[in-house]
């Protein structure tokens, strides 16, 4: 066996991983997280890159190694090369410095004749590099000044500041050469012989009329023409860039009303523009939400404090910092809606990854060198005109526009009203609001409650409804009726007051082929024989009624909104401008500014789907969609066309098609009797997602463990003691201090006793990775736990899908190791597992598959109650995952409360009980353990449901009647902080024996966690000057829970990333080593 070869070592592993354990590759944990997917793409985009920059290199090395030599360069070509080999290998990226290319070019240029032609060549090439890696002039500033978005949106370009602020000029991007005909066609006649819609016609792609809501956001964030008396209409009232002036106003005082002043927050339910007061219901909604999120997303900032950022802060201070960060997070989530949600429909690729994203640095493209970003931008008048998108209106919308303007102009038809009398109507809807305070405006006769707010599921309605309301067809003849005066005032402001291109003109500025006829332009007779009759030489038409009259575009893939041809080629070049032109969503799109956190938010796509718009519904209306309901995740298409595309992927089973049914009703449980006793009852109420076992079987097998509680607390005591040594490092470079990560060493520590309980197989040295690693492992149990603890929680929706999907991911690994350990056990395996043990004695290291003698008992004890090995897989699993995660939980919250300043004494306590090993010592450890965890407990036990209605009484002789269906909440103070279970029941007692309920409280893991606990505990506590590191325990933020009164926490991992247990997070203590 010693001379095992490479090939029989690869046929082994091959061997071994497909018959044994089929689903090792540890990528599978997070395999379906799209982030991680492109961090893939990234890398081997740098790599194919790095390989270009190492061909470049090698050439540049074979120059200066023909240099060095003789000075005389004998491949002619190489030599003509030398500049771009320069530049290209030295800046290509990937670039190896270790190699000294740079030092060995210098050494050789100040070796050889400053007057010779390769001296001056090579010189130029390094001057043309070393500028190069410098913007100029500088694209980013650190002044506090240029931090934040302007309320006037002015500062983008810090060069230009002015360039695409409020209250500038529109530009213009076409110039204007045909001659304009004296007699134009009266705008009227136009309107009706072109645009009037004489029918309804749905949308070919199934679009619903949210996505046009939608664009009503980004069309009037925009564009706000100027119609103050004696002011001329060229001028915009609304800045350049996609930063939701629309939310947060185009001023400074329009700000200052939308604002609470107060910790960066908004006024509840408040916007900043009065025109969405004339907008379909479902536009005002979409705003709302964007209001929700900002202020979601202020109040994350504080509670995470990332870096400590808010610590010195206070009052006004902190309420500017607050609400610019909160701007810029929710702007780049409303950025990466668009590019993630919104143009994947308008170009039919919702179903793909892909996305276009103009927001990365792209350089070095041949002819062009970088392609600039970060400039800024200014709207042109022209694209004013492109996104009168008034044709895709649907019928729900008709209806209500029909109905509010109608209200405004009583016994009168859309014919009967003058573009004049629509614009003093505006001017005095504008006059009720502009003034008033945003916070009490009346937005579609929608009740506000005592806070402010309107209520969740009248604004769940309005989307739901707008999902399910196919838009009409882009085409001639399809703009309602109402929208005739609108439409004519908007045809003489661009004819008159503009004087913007014709048609022609436009599609040769975008590089398109000019229009030969009015036939080309719109096939339809009707259309353009009318037109011809208007306008006679198809280059006279005006680019108004050119667009709006156009022949569409057919749904294909590549072209989803399906507008006229020459829209569909605008958008997008228009698009580019606004997201590549922004300074905040390229230069200062970072970390930096909008911290880790907020980053997070406004870039991960929602999990279910491609896109973050699900993410917005579900955080701001918790509760009103499922987790994996298509209203929410995919809104912008009609759910028919969702479902035929999701049964296309063959995914369908994952999601939820139905209508969204009324928010489930929670009742949250204050008494420690009421939780006591639903946790116990399961006649009435059933846990979900259910993780029960056999726990009498389980405890049973355990017992047949010879001195299990020694061997236990033996296992934990040396095993945390062996690794503290092994991974704490010095925290000075003199003196006995060292610092460790507790989470590291619970976590480890733990995961090894599941391991060794359970029998599973552990990595080996040499490459054959049969098992798991404890880091692995305790993320593969992590998982699971934390769906079984939040995953019910149905106001969590944009938690869910992720925490579903990797438990399901962890599980099915897990259950092929347990699989395959019992039939070592049972015999049916034990062949093919001693072959691989004695090979893995000579590649992976002694013992790493067989099983110990605590599993051999502990599955012996299981094997022999006569249940079927499936049933036996699912008690261990449940087991394992109910066991493991638990122990960082609780001892996590237990260092934390320990390690208070206030605690000094009660540490000072446990610092001498740990000196001590006797039996009574270590059981007043425990319970002091208990009692530290028990003030300090922030998680709520699983939710319950009723299966039956019932009555349930509650604290101070409350009933609570609790409906089939209902979801029941049992928050840590009622489970642990009842007056009832002392006089003073948050205050820490060292004697107390208050009964404590570890994570999912079964009873094998409360055993062995009673007496894991302390043995590890002991380790750390037994050191002297035991601290808290500077950087502090991990940051905990409350989300939505069942009321006002009730949050759920979760912990914020190093990237960012939020779960309801310690994950992907540290806390490091200091202590002295003994």
């Amino acid at each position: 066996m010693s001379t095992v070869t490479t090939e029989t070592m690869a046929q082994i592993k091959t061997f071994v991983q497909d018959k044994v354990h089929q689903t090792t590759d540890a990528a599978g944990l997070s395999a379906t997280e799209t982030r991680k997917k492109a961090q893939v793409t990234l890398k081997q985009a740098q790599a194919t890159s790095s390989a270009v920059a190492n061909s470049s290199m090698d050439q540049l090395q074979s120059l200066l190694d023909q240099l060095n030599r003789s000075r005389v360069v004998n491949d002619v070509k190489l030599l003509g090369q030398a500049p771009n080999l320069l530049v290209s290998g030295l800046t290509g990226g990937g670039l190896d410095d270790r190699k000294m290319l740079l030092e060995q070019l210098i050494t050789l240029l100040a070796s050889i004749p400053v007057t010779s032609n390769i001296s001056r060549t090579l010189s130029n090439a390094l001057i043309t590099i070393i500028w190069g890696d410098l913007p100029h002039p500088p694209v980013s500033f650190m002044g506090p000044e240029h931090r934040f978005r302007r309320a006037d949106g002015s500062d983008n370009n810090i060069q230009i500041p002015k360039l695409g602020a409020a209250n500038q000029p529109y530009s213009r991007n076409v110039q204007r050469t045909q001659p304009q005909p004296v007699n134009l066609p009266d705008p009227g006649t136009v309107y009706d012989l072109l645009l009037a819609r004489d029918s309804f016609e749905p949308h070919p792609s199934g679009i619903s009329s949210l996505l046009f809501n939608f664009a009503n956001i980004i069309i009037h964030d925009i564009f706000s023409t100027t119609r103050k008396p004696g002011a001329h209409s060229s001028y915009n009232e609304h800045s350049s860039y996609l930063d939701l002036q629309v939310l947060y106003g185009a001023n400074q005082e329009e700000q200052r009303r939308v604002r609470t002043g107060t910790m960066g927050l908004l006024k509840p339910d408040a916007i900043g523009d009065w025109r969405l007061v004339m907008m379909p219901p479902s536009t005002t909604a979409l705003a709302i939400m964007f209001c929700r999120s900002h202020n979601y997303i202020a109040k994350r900032l504080y509670e995470v404090n990332e870096g400590h950022r808010f610590d010195d802060l206070e009052g006004e201070p902190l309420d500017e910092e607050l609400f610019g960060i909160a701007r810029l997070v929710n702007c780049g989530l409303f950025l990466h809606i668009i590019l993630r949600d919104y143009i994947p429909v308008i170009l039919n690729t919702n179903d793909s990854e892909w996305y276009v994203d103009p927001l990365e640095v792209i350089s070095n493209v041949p002819g062009v060198g970088k392609v600039e970003r970060g400039i800024g931008n200014s709207v042109a008048a022209e694209f004013s005109v492109l996104y009168r998108w008034h044709a895709a209106v649907s019928q729900m919308d008709e209806k209500w526009m029909n109905d509010f303007l109608s209200s405004r102009f009583p016994g009168r038809k859309p014919e009967e009203v003058s573009p004049k009398e629509f614009v003093e109507a505006a001017a005095e809807i504008k006059s009720e609001f502009a003034d008033t305070d945003p916070g009490e405006w009346n937005l579609h006769d929608w009740e506000r409650d005592a806070q402010g707010k309107f209520s969740d599921a009248v604004l769940a309605q309005v989307v739901k409804d707008a999902v399910s309301d196919v838009a009409a067809a882009f085409r001639a003849r399809g703009h309602p009726s109402w929208f005739r005066p609108i439409e004519i005032l908007g045809q003489i402001t661009a004819r008159k007051d503009w004087a913007l291109c014709t048609m022609n003109e436009f599609r040769h500025f975008l590089g398109l082929k000019t229009y030969s006829s009015f036939r080309e332009w719109n096939p339809d007779p009707k259309v353009y024989e009318a037109a011809e009759m208007l306008y006679g030489d198809i280059d006279n038409l005006e680019l108004y009624p050119g667009l709006m009259a156009e022949e569409a575009k057919p749904s294909i893939p590549g072209s989803g909104l399906c507008p006229g041809y020459t829209i569909s080629r605008g958008i997008l070049s228009d698009a580019a401008a606004l997201t590549r032109g922004d300074r905040f969503y390229t230069n200062d799109f970072s970390t930096s500014n909008l911290t880790s956190r907020g980053y997070e938010h406004s870039t991960a796509p929602q999990p279910g789907s491609h896109g973050l718009m699900g993410k917005l519904i579900m955080s701001t209306l918790p509760g009103q969609f499922t987790y994996n309901s298509v209203y929410a995740l995919y809104p912008f298409r009609i759910p028919s066309k969702t479902i035929q595309m999701l049964k296309e992927k063959r995914v369908l089973e994952h999601y939820d098609t139905s209508y969204p049914a009324p928010a489930r009703r929670w009742h949250a449980i204050e008494s420690y009797s009421a939780s006591r006793n639903l946790l116990a009852d399961s006649a009435f109420f059933v846990t979900l997602p259910s993780v029960s076992y056999d726990e009498s079987l389980m405890s049973s097998a355990l017992q047949t463990i010879s001195g299990w509680q020694g061997v236990v607390g033996e296992f934990y005591s040396v095993n945390t003691d062996t690794l503290m040594k092994a991974r704490s490092i010095p925290f000075a470079p003199s003196g006995g201090q060292r610092i460790v990560d507790l989470l590291d060493i619970v976590n480890t520590v733990s995961a090894q006793f599941t391991s060794t309980l359970f029998g599973l197989p552990t990595p080996g040295t040499h490459g054959l990775h049969l098992g798991m690693s404890p880091q692995e492992l305790f993320l593969m149990l992590a998982k699971p736990l934390a769906f079984a603890m939040y995953g019910s929680f149905d106001f969590q929706g944009h938690q869910t899908w992720q925490l579903e999907e990797q438990s399901e991911t962890c599980k099915r690994r897990l259950k092929n190791l347990i699989w395959a350990r019992l039939h070592t056990i049972d015999g049916i395996l034990s062949p093919v597992f001693s072959l691989v043990q004695n090979i893995s004695n000579v590649l992976g290291g002694p013992g790493n598959i067989a099983a110990g003698e605590m599993a051999k008992q502990f599955y012996h004890a299981l094997l022999a109650s006569g249940k079927t090995n499936d049933q036996l897989v699912r008690d261990c699993l449940n087991m394992m995952i109910s066991l493991t995660a638990t122990h960082s939980l609780v001892m996590m919250q237990i260092f934390k409360w320990f390690l208070l300043e206030e605690n000094a004494e009660e540490l000072s306590a446990m610092y001498t009980l740990a000196q001590k090993t006797d039996p009574d010592s270590m059981d007043a450890m425990r319970r002091r353990l208990m009692e530290a965890y028990r003030v300090s407990s922030i998680t709520p036990a699983q939710p319950k449901f009723a299966l039956q209605s019932v009555v349930l009484p509650d604290a101070d002789g409350a009933k609570v009647q609790v409906q089939v269906g209902d979801g029941v909440f049992i928050s840590p103070s009622a489970l642990y902080r009842d007056p009832l279970l002392s006089d003073d029941p948050e205050r820490y007692s060292a004697s107390s024996d208050v009964p404590v309920r570890l994570g999912l409280g079964d009873a094998p893991s409360q055993a062995i966690l009673e007496v894991a606990l302390p043995a590890m505990a002991r380790q750390f506590f037994k050191h002297a000057g035991l601290r808290m590191a500077p950087t502090g325990p991990p940051p905990v933020v409350n989300d939505a829970g069942p009321n006002p009164n009730e949050k759920l926490p979760y912990f914020v991992g190093n990237r960012g990333t939020e779960h309801p247990l310690p994950m992907e997070t540290s806390m490091h203590l200091i202590y002295e080593a003994q």
